[in-house]
């Protein structure tokens, strides 16, 4: 019997190493995907999604992270996809890897996995947050302290954690902090979020203070508005259109002066966001 029992495990692992093969190769041939490509797939996807598969961890971590580096999100999903089906827990720092290089939190296959194995393994997803946070690599580090904010979203524990990271020498671990602190994690410590956020107006990389400026949108205090009013001058485009929409539906008469001047603006996109803002607050929303 045992002989036996070894056969049928060989006979199943040489058919999910076929499987994997088979999917890999239709990804490859398969450039253009429709809409209906999901479902072309989702057999060969589903088939691999078994504890079973687990043995073929290194393999599907290698594929996933060859389709990261070409930069196919579909096969790099699909494949996510059946790594977190087939290895649970154990996928997660694969899967974290992938979402360094592709932030796409709008409900993508990739991040819906990811939030689906924090829900089952919080402990290891914690874990593996808190280790990132401390990593010399930057986009670990910004995935570490995302991790963090998921089982913190009103930053009641955490919140010194996260802002102090906006002294990081890293400008994109510095601009998600920004717009941490515009979420409801600030709620945490709101006086220090609103610091930080005024601070970030004037970071010296454009990317912080493009996230500080639309971080302080809703923000109505005075000081606020006099450093958006800063803003609208800055050397960046893009800062002074987020400018623009972060003044809209102030009150203050000098707030409509600099709307007005960004009007004239030699760029469009600032000059579009400066009418809007002043033709219909409304229009934001």
């Amino acid at each position: 019997m045992a002989g036996t029992y070894r056969e049928e495990d060989s006979a199943e692992r040489a058919a999910l190493r076929r499987a994997l093969d088979d999917l890999d190769a239709l990804l490859a041939a398969s450039p253009e995907r429709g809409s209906g490509a999901y479902l072309r797939f989702e057999p060969m996807v589903e088939k691999l999604r078994t504890p079973a598969a687990a043995f073929l961890r290194s393999e599907l971590e290698e594929r996933l992270a060859r389709y990261v580096a070409a930069d196919d999100y579909f096969a790099r999903d699909r494949m996510a996809h059946v790594l977190a089906g087939s290895c649970g827990q154990e996928a997660l720092p694969a899967l974290l890897g992938a979402m360094v290089t592709d932030r796409n939190e709008d409900g993508d296959m990739l991040h819906v996995d990811i939030l689906d194995l924090f829900e089952a393994w919080p402990e290891t997803a914690f874990k593996l947050s808190m280790d990132y946070i401390a990593s010399d690599d930057p986009g670990l580090r910004r995935i570490g302290l995302w991790g963090v904010c998921f089982f913190d979203s009103l930053g009641t524990t955490y919140f010194d954690l996260v802002a102090d990271a906006a002294c990081d020498p890293d400008p994109g671990v510095r601009a998600d902090v920004m717009a941490t602190l515009g979420s409801g994690f600030g709620l945490g410590d709101p006086p220090r979020a609103l610091d930080i956020l005024i601070s970030g107006t004037s970071d010296t990389a454009p990317g912080v203070r493009r996230a500080a400026v639309s971080a302080l949108y809703g923000s109505r205090e005075a000081v606020v508005t006099d450093a958006l009013i800063v803003c609208a001058s800055d050397a960046d485009h893009e800062v002074r259109s987020w400018a623009a929409w972060a003044l809209s539906r102030r009150p203050e008469p000098e707030v409509r002066a600099v709307l007005e001047r960004l009007t004239t603006d030699e760029e469009a996109n600032v000059r579009d966001a400066a009418r809007q803002a002043l033709e219909s607050p409304t229009s934001w929303f």
